[in-house]
């Protein structure tokens, strides 16, 4: 029993300490935290009035969407009111004899209506050219007026619930893109709960030691996921435009898109969690989160997308979660290099360049898990110098772009492929569905064996540690495994090999929670925490339990980010259309 005990208490300890280094939790029960009650400081009004002032905007410009739409509305026909049948787009119009009122303008029928118009010889005009100016004018509101219609709730809200598929559209990213969210939102859920206090301590054991707990604990790699999907897309889309405008890439524009796309919804979420998020819980947890409050200070680095390398120490960083954010837009600023190249050398060149990156990567990330003597696969089972090794794993692989960026070089390899698919059209439909089934194999042995090749170190009866060599092929290889088998699965479901799978990825109702993915990603660690951190008496953990916590979650996920997306982050997307307006 007390062994039993013993284990726990090692992979508790193992476990908050991430946390710690992850999310800027405290790890230590070394200190005494009184409930006080939260002040109201400048930081927390300056947020408020925010509030304010966004919820100011999206009414004002839902009741302008609303008085617009209905002056719109087409006016009731002519021959209701005075009997006159009314005139067509295309009928003409002759410059003579009774005309509509509706027509002179007079306000009244007149058997001869030249007395308001210059004399003229019969000319037939259509009434759709003698609108046009008008209508143009009309339909065109006043730029304050369209500033604040990029506020529209109503607007918003129906861009991101249009399920319009766009021509080109790599439909089957919809369905991995919100998967890998749910896939996030599982294993922080897990690893939320051990910053709480449970009753039933052996049993938590028994869970982690499960072969089905692997997919749970493996869930990392859905983050690896949103790297690859993310060089895709960048591929996919930057070469599209690029082979449009004869190889010109404005990079101003593409710098600013992702600044603007990012950073307003970013800040607003961060600006939340630390001023307001303290007056949302209540408990003895809950203070001693708040106690510690890293974003005064380090705010900035996550502004400046440089939160995964400074401060040094995850533990001290703001907004924990957000270093996915920080590498992603580290290889998007890199990214155009790789495309002139992909553009100017084809695939050939794009094979030098993404070889020679993944090869540096790859001998950097060896050489840190050698170097280090980092654990590659942490259990209840290591000395405390080993656990300590497994933290180290956060701050000097986990988090740092060298070590993450194969991923994101496998999507942009497979965006370009899926832009130059038609180069790859095999002749005979007996060697496609050959090559078809061997890639589908191929990519399911790939997946199976990075989230279930290390259970032979984390099975409870006779587990088998990785010996040297295997510890590192695994650290160094395994995401890019994992985004190997992402690559198959979107390319044969693009060329129209996908079946059943291509089907389901690619439904239309992936694609509002798709919209919602950024702002979900946002969210979901403050609901997480906020449920967690607010109990006030011990609980027993149970599958039943950490199941109605996931979905409910999950739902309150999804509501969060859908206000934020239609209050901050499309708001904001329009207002860059309007600031290049005409552009694209």
């Amino acid at each position: 029993m007390f062994t039993g005990i013993n284990k726990y208490m090692n992979q508790t300890e193992v476990e908050l300490r991430l946390i710690s280094n992850l999310y800027g939790l405290p790890a230590s029960d070394k200190a005494v935290h009184c409930n006080k009650k939260s002040e109201y400081t400048t930081g927390v009004i300056f947020t408020l009035i925010l509030c304010g002032l966004i919820l100011y905007l999206c009414l004002i410009g839902t009741l302008s969407d609303i008085v617009i739409s209905f002056l719109k509305k087409p006016s009731e026909p002519v021959s209701n009111r005075n009997g006159y049948i009314p005139i067509r787009d295309d009928s003409p119009v002759t410059l003579e004899g009774d005309v509509p009122d509706s027509c002179t303008g007079s306000g009244a029928h007149s058997s001869n209506t030249t007395q308001f118009m210059n004399p003229s010889p019969k000319v037939a005009i259509s009434a759709s050219t003698r609108l046009t100016s008008f209508s143009q004018k009309r339909d065109e509101p006043y730029l304050v007026v369209q500033f604040f219609l990029c506020f529209s709730l109503i607007k918003n809200t129906s861009r991101i619930m249009d399920t319009k598929v766009p021509a080109g559209a790599i439909t089957s990213i919809n369905g991995m893109r919100v998967m890998s969210m749910w896939w996030v939102i599982l294993g922080h859920v897990y690893v939320f709960q051990t910053v709480s206090t449970m009753s039933n301590l052996l049993s938590v054991v028994e869970v982690i030691h499960r072969f089905t707990f692997e997919a749970i604990g493996n869930a990392t790699f859905s983050v690896d996921s949103f790297f690859f999907l993310s060089g895709l897309l960048v591929s996919y889309l930057s070469l599209r435009h690029m082979e449009k405008k004869n190889g010109q890439l404005p990079l101003f524009k593409y710098y600013f898109h992702r600044f603007w796309r990012l950073t307003p919804a970013y800040m607003f979420v961060l600006l939340f969690y630390d001023k307001l998020n303290r007056f949302l819980g209540d408990g003895p947890l809950w203070y001693k989160a708040q106690a510690k409050n890293p974003c005064d200070k380090y705010w900035w680095t996550n502004l400046l997308y440089i939160n995964n390398f400074y401060p040094t120490s995850m533990n001290a960083s703001c907004f924990g979660w957000a270093w996915y954010l920080a590498n992603d837009t580290q290889f998007y600023i890199i990214a155009p290099a790789i495309l002139f190249v992909a553009y100017r050398f084809r695939l050939r060149g794009l094979i030098v360049i993404v070889g020679f990156l993944l090869s540096i990567s790859f001998a950097t990330t060896a050489a840190i898990y050698d170097h280090y003597k980092i654990a590659a696969v942490i259990t209840s089972r290591e000395t405390r110098e080993q656990r300590q090794k497994g933290v180290d794993f956060m701050s000097l692989t986990y988090v740092k772009p060298y070590c993450r960026i194969s991923p994101y070089l496998v999507g942009m390899v497979t965006g370009y492929l899926l832009l130059n698919d038609k180069n790859w059209r095999l002749p005979s439909k007996v060697r496609t569905y050959l090559i078809n089934m061997a890639g589908w194999c191929v990519a399911i042995a790939l997946a199976l064996s990075t989230l279930y090749g290390q259970y032979k170190v984390t099975r409870k009866d006779n587990p088998v540690p990785f010996s040297r060599a295997e510890n590192i092929i695994y650290g160094t290889f395994s995401r890019f495994a994992w985004s190997l088998a992402l690559a198959w699965v979107i390319f044969t479901c693009h060329n129209g090999l996908g079946g059943l799978v291509n089907k389901f990825l690619s439904a239309r109702f992936w694609i509002p929670l798709s919209r919602l993915t950024y702002c979900a990603y946002l969210v979901h660690p403050i609901i997480i925490l906020t449920l967690f951190l607010s109990f006030e008496t011990v609980w027993a953990y149970s599958d039943v339990h950490m199941a109605f916590c996931y979905v409910g979650v999950l739902g309150i996920t999804y509501a969060v980010a859908f206000i934020v997306s239609v209050c901050v982050e499309y708001p904001m997307m329009q207002l860059e259309k309007l600031i290049f307006k005409g552009d694209n």
